[in-house]
């Protein structure tokens, strides 16, 4: 039995507010349905609303508001003026290895020797270890300077060691810290207690990006570098704008003037790993949206480090030759090919698990296989939320010999912290860290039971004071509506992400025409304003039956390119039959 979801329509707009939104359309020129849009997200003013569709590099906050980024500084101009040797080390995902790669080439313009450590989840496992620490100070010569960036702020021994060994030691990291914070000389992360920046949900990428800006900020008070031939920052954005997207950061505020103009740099395809990259992704033609990181660039990055080879991906990034970057684009192509074939092995045993644990009233997924490749742990764990829409821990043996522990990643939905989730059943975790959307963990085998209980619970007394579950409405539209003014004027509203969610429009009682299914998917057309519609209903051909009636068509209008023409489709969000809905939220 299919099991339509719930329509949380926001209020329609009227009166006062009715007025606002025409002077707000007239102020700003643009279509009424973008300026109500605009109000319904809190941009009730011309001002904020013009700051919000044009968000400018030069608005983005200082640097030295971030805690201890002025020691971070003057360490590492100590090491310009002692050429003292830098490491950075980074973490395997997409957040990480971005980061990495961003440091590093900056930090080459300062005409420092820097080497780079990914770690190998299969081997080593997430962020430092006690063995790349030693590993890595037996590359250089002491004093040198070690950086982590997305890592480090729960590494407290391993930081420890570092600075027994003799490195000084700079933490960029944005994950939560603990109440003991690591006894690094600098620590620069957003979420500390103690930091008033205005931007707390930096990625670690972020983080490592205005740690760039203010090393050249001081460069340039400091003569070591003239204004005019200073690096130019913004080609840094791309990097950023991939991070950030991947690790499913609030693209809002600071983070959105950093990746509206990293997608601008991406779209260029100056680098010949990103043009290379692109290439092998499909993305050859047009605008390069967050939608297209999500779905196409990220997961070939993420690929390299799920299968224990981040250091492909890193020298993707870093390559400046086109015929290497072809090479070891291909390279990383192959890596997600095999990442699909394990997620598939996986996916229909995770999705049985799931749906037996959903039909016995759990509200904490918590899956395991001892089969399941831990570099696919977490996708696994992406597509059980997007089905269930429930919080999820994917686990799998740890692969070290002997181990009795076992690793998990996990996903959550909005309105359910993870990392408070994982804080109220920490007697049961070895250790754990991560976002109040993702997370990684390690539970003893012994534990597990009990782990997974606590966690259920923990969920169903958290789900008691969240909102109700559905799907968010913005806007019902009539079969008079103009598709493709509606789908021109939602581009000045990108990028979407967690934050600023792409709009979702209501079709009530309309009828799908030429409706068919290509293999998972759903496929039809709907005839508005006169025109043609093409939509498409991703992992939707269930609905096959529900659609060849009258229904109530929850969509999101996409303007793509189809064998070289522009179109308007409608993507699905949601299909119910089409009666008189209970309209949740309305006033």
């Amino acid at each position: 039995m299919i099991k339509h979801k719930e329509y949380i329509i926001k209020p329609e707009i009227h009166g006062a507010e009715a007025i606002i939104c025409r002077e707000l359309a007239r102020d700003l020129e643009v279509p009424l349905i973008l300026a109500e849009l605009l109000y319904q997200r809190g941009y009730v003013t011309a001002d904020a609303a013009k700051t919000f569709l044009e968000p400018m590099l030069a608005d983005l906050p200082s640097p030295f508001g971030l805690k201890g980024m002025r020691t971070a500084v003057e360490l590492i101009l100590e090491a310009v003026i002692s050429r003292s040797q830098v490491v950075v080390h980074g973490d395997y995902d997409v957040d990480g290895i971005t980061a990495t790669v961003l440091l590093v080439d900056f930090i080459r313009k300062l005409d420092l020797e820097v080497i780079y450590h990914l770690p190998n989840r299969m081997t080593e496992g997430y962020g430092l270890s006690m063995s790349s620490v030693a590993h890595l100070a037996e590359k250089v010569t002491m004093p040198a300077l070690f950086i982590t960036v997305d890592c480090g702020i729960s590494s407290t021994d391993e930081i420890q060691y570092a600075r027994e060994l003799g490195f000084k030691v700079i933490v960029t990291d944005h994950h939560e810290p603990s109440s003991e914070l690591p006894k690094a000389q600098a620590i620069i992360n957003p979420k500390r207690s103690d930091c008033k920046f205005e931007c707390k949900e930096l990625s670690g990428v972020g983080v490592a990006f205005f740690l760039a800006m203010a090393i050249r900020i001081k460069m340039v008070e400091q003569r070591f570098w003239k204004k005019n031939n200073a690096p130019n920052l913004k080609k840094y954005l791309d990097y950023v704008a991939l991070g950030t997207v991947a690790d499913v950061m609030k693209l809002v505020d600071t983070n959105r003037v950093l990746v509206k103009a990293g997608l601008e740099v991406i779209t260029a395809k100056n680098k010949p790993g990103i043009w290379a990259l692109c290439e092998c992704a499909g993305i050859r033609d047009g605008v390069v949206t967050a939608e297209d990181i999500s779905f196409r660039l990220a997961p070939r990055i993420n690929a390299a480090g799920r299968l224990g080879k981040p250091q492909l991906a890193a020298d993707l990034l870093l390559s400046r030759d086109v015929g290497e970057a072809q090479d070891l684009a291909l390279a990383l192509e192959q890596a997600n090919t095999k990442r699909r074939e394990l997620e598939k092995t996986a996916l229909d045993d995770a999705m049985k698990q799931a749906e037996q644990q959903v039909d016995s009233n759990r509200r904490g997924l918590v899956l395991f296989s001892s089969n399941w490749h831990p570099g696919v742990v977490g996708i696994i764990a992406a597509r059980v939320v997007d089905r269930f829409r429930l919080p999820v821990l994917v686990f799998t043996r740890d692969t070290a010999p002997d181990s009795k522990m076992l690793k998990a990643s996990g996903r959550s939905v909005p309105g359910l912290n993870l990392f408070q989730l994982l804080q109220q059943c920490d007697n049961h975790i070895v250790q754990f860290g991560g976002h109040p959307m993702a997370a990684g963990l390690t539970v003893f085998s012994d534990n597990f039971d009990q782990f997974s209980e606590e966690f259920n619970k923990c969920v169903c007394k958290m789900m008691h004071v969240t909102e109700p579950e559905g799907v968010v409405i913005d806007m019902i539209m009539s079969v008079e509506d103009n598709c493709e003014e509606i789908a021109n004027s939602l581009k000045s509203m990108e990028p979407f992400g967690l934050g600023n969610p792409e709009p979702v429009f209501l079709l009530k009682n309309i009828r799908m025409q030429k409706v068919t299914t290509l293999r998972d998917h759903l496929k039809f057309s709907l005839r508005i304003n006169g025109n043609q519609i093409h939509g498409i209903g991703f992992f939707q051909a269930a609905l096959f039956e529900v659609a060849s009636k009258p229904v109530d068509l929850g969509f999101k209008l996409k303007q793509t390119t189809f064998r070289g023409r522009k179109r308007i489709e409608a993507h699905v969000v949601a299909i119910n039959p089409g009666y008189p809905l209970s309209e949740i939220g309305r006033e």
